[in-house]
């Protein structure tokens, strides 16, 4: 939930964790409801003056079924929900421009996508694969879902928008990134408790998915 009351937009990067968002723009502009892909990179993204975001956000493997459309059709896109839900879209927008709040927005979302429907295997796997922060084989996330390796590549492609490798970087960059502050000073530990080859390794991915260094970040 972002809430920008100044006269003047600014960018927010945003960088990549696997996931996928339904996000409702508000405020004084003309209302918006996009989806967002899963991301392989950064992404800086402009909120408009004296706005209201708030959003839903899908972990891996997680919202597909709910969205209607392969997820590596979206990587790195966002689009309108309307294209997706059609009608549907046109309601909920009402709805979330009708709201009083963005506490009630939040809810109007919740109440929208709620899924009471038990994980799948390969759902399972990826909240597996999400809680080893990505340090994993590929052998051993696809033998949780039930498949075999070369399965898996292409199931997890079609389900998070990401192959089984690059899904693995950006869960491992962003346990590297919620440590960053209190490694200040020794990225060579951070790299190796990460599971990254060399320091060199983890700056190359972390100037990937961030957009800066470690220590441009920490400061």
């Amino acid at each position: 939930m972002i809430c920008h009351d100044d006269e003047l937009a600014v960018l927010h990067r945003v960088v990549p964790d696997g996931c996928a968002d339904i996000i409702f723009t508000g405020g004084s502009g003309k209302p918006q409801l996009q989806f967002v892909g899963a991301m392989s990179r950064y992404e800086d993204y402009e909120v408009p003056a004296r706005s209201l975001m708030v959003g839903m956000r899908f972990h891996p493997g997680m919202w597909v079924e709910q969205l209607g459309a392969p997820a590596d059709l979206i990587t790195d896109k966002q689009l309108a929900l309307e294209d997706f839900w059609g009608k549907r879209a046109v309601v909920l927008l009402d709805k979330l421009s009708d709201a009083k709040s963005p506490q009630r927005c939040a809810e109007v979302l919740v109440d929208t996508v709620r899924n009471e429907h038990s994980p799948t295997p390969l759902q399972a796997a990826m909240a597996w694969m999400r809680s080893q922060q990505g340090l994993v084989k590929l052998d051993q996330v696809a033998s949780h879902a039930g498949l075999s390796a070369r399965q898996f590549r292409r199931v997890c492609l079609q389900q998070t928008g990401l192959s089984p490798k690059l899904l693995a970087r950006v869960l491992r960059f962003r346990y590297a990134l919620s440590r960053v502050h209190e490694n200040a000073g020794d990225h060579a530990g951070l790299a190796a408790d990460c599971g990254y080859s060399d320091q060199s390794h983890f700056i190359a991915d972390f100037r990937r998915f961030s957009g800066c260094t470690p220590a441009a970040f920490g400061r």
